[in-house]
């Protein structure tokens, strides 16, 4: 939900301001509020987009749209550029806007340099890797049957229950690399997103 500290914008004055198309704007607002669910955004009652978070918006295309692709101009998230003047708003308006657009700008800046802010759709896509590298791990339990088979016949639940250790120990340091192996194989960064049009 928005406050007052968001410069909230239209589909149409943000495709005004960027001579875009409004189905191009629209387009990049949807991903925006896919891949950052906490977004600004003021919806209808049918849960159509009225107004979007003008920082996010430009910082979600400086971030992740590829400029030698985009029709409209990427608009730097540590800009002081503000919004450009409606003829209908006072200049104090338009001045409070740019204000706020500049702070909501730096805030997001802030976040990203701290690590607040992730993409839902790669921390989902590692998860589920994870997941499934866990659950084949721990599937190898079984070929485990015959060593907890043999301590037992040895020495009984206390020989099971030393081998059951070391077992757990043994799986737990596979998780442990296998995990190490996913997280060096990861980008530094999220690639810029082809062919976005907006």
């Amino acid at each position: 939900m928005a406050d007052d500290t968001h410069v909230m914008w239209s589909i149409g004055q943000i495709a005004t301001r960027d001579s875009v198309s409004k189905a191009a704007v629209s387009k990049a607002v949807k991903k925006l509020a896919e891949d950052r669910p906490d977004t600004p955004i003021e919806r209808g009652l049918q849960g159509q987009v009225l107004k979007v978070s003008l920082a996010h918006y430009d910082h979600y295309r400086q971030r992740h749209v590829n400029p030698a692709k985009a029709t409209a101009p990427i608009r730097s998230v540590g800009s002081s550029s503000g919004p450009s003047i409606d003829p209908t708003d006072t200049f104090e308006e338009a001045r409070r806007q740019a204000e706020w657009l500049k702070v909501g700008r730096e805030r997001i800046r802030h976040q990203e340099d701290i690590g607040q802010l992730l993409r839902r759709d790669r921390v989902e896509e590692a998860q589920r890797t994870i997941g499934r590298d866990i659950q084949n791990i721990i599937r190898r339990l079984q070929n485990k049957a015959d060593e907890i088979a043999l301590a037992v016949s040895k020495e009984g639940v206390h020989g099971a229950r030393v081998e059951l250790r070391r077992i757990a120990f043994e799986l737990g340091n596979e998780i442990a690399d296998r995990l190490a192996i996913v997280a060096d194989e990861a980008a530094e960064a999220d690639e810029l997103v082809e062919g976005e049009d907006s």
